[in-house]
């Protein structure tokens, strides 16, 4: 099943050697959708390190994972674009940032 889910805010937090992430994991870039609704996190993990696998917890809310190397596009993303959300296929464990109007009904790109 894929969910798309629009991003209102979010909130970065940078970490230096978190032990949890085993030493790989740099920070989180904590998602919100409308009314505050927490949508997950994009983890960001050291690069040349293999990323976790993502995640869709029952309750919805989502771990999604992406090297350092792409934070930095991450952030113009979210910062420049008005319409984001975040997109994710459960049978694939696939998470993408996606930019543009979105038909919730059927899960496409509105033209």
């Amino acid at each position: 099943m894929t969910t798309i889910q629009k991003i209102e805010y979010y909130n970065i937090v940078i970490i230096s050697n978190y032990a949890n992430g085993g030493g790989y994991q740099m920070g989180y870039v904590h998602l919100y959708g409308e009314n505050s609704k927490y949508l997950g996190y994009l983890g960001i993990i050291k690069n040349g390190v293999s990323l976790p696998q993502n995640k869709q917890h029952k309750d919805g809310i989502l771990n999604i994972y992406f090297h350092e190397s792409e934070l930095q596009t991450i952030l113009d993303t979210l910062k420049k674009q008005n319409l984001v959300s975040i997109k994710f296929d459960s049978n694939l464990n696939w998470g993408a940032l996606v930019i543009g109007k979105h038909n919730i009904k059927t899960k496409e790109l509105a033209a």
